[in-house]
């Protein structure tokens, strides 16, 4: 079984196993997570995880294997206050997200990070480039060797 923090609902986890996916409060957990999961504004759901050294990206039903060298993210902010996330591996794209992301009416007052809200510009800022997914891959080792 894969846990992934779950970045959409706090104090939750999501297991992902051989039938699927479920949410489960952080309180039943007894896994170490693997990495970081979510669900866009359309509830699709994405994430990324670190499995015996592998690196994954997850979109919906689908898992890729792959490494920093051979992937890409971009989240463009389009004229219209709409978004595009995109993820290619190898050149092809897997993943291709038009939304419009959700604006806390605290954000302006309090400043919120833009990213407090909107999982798909959390997820594309550890995808950022080749070093940040090896810095996401080496702390999801280390927290494994911690609590083995």
């Amino acid at each position: 079984m894969i846990a992934l923090d779950n970045y959409s609902k706090k104090n939750t986890y999501i297991i992902i196993n051989s039938d699927g996916y479920s949410v489960t409060d952080s309180k039943n957990m007894e896994l170490v997570e693997n990495g970081e999961g979510g669900f866009s504004e359309d509830d699709e759901f994405l994430g990324i995880f670190v499995e015996n050294n592998k690196f994954f990206f997850l979109y919906n039903e689908k898992k890729y294997e792959t490494n920093p060298d051979e992937m890409s993210c971009t989240n463009e902010r389009l004229n219209n206050g709409m978004r595009n996330f995109k993820v290619k591996i190898k050149d092809k794209t897997v993943c291709d997200i038009l939304y419009k992301p959700y604006i806390s009416p605290l954000a302006l007052p309090f400043g919120d990070d833009e990213d407090e809200y909107d999982y798909l510009l959390y997820l594309s800022k550890l995808l950022h480039d080749k070093n940040s997914i090896q810095n996401f891959i080496t702390g999801m080792n280390n927290l494994k060797k911690f609590y083995s």
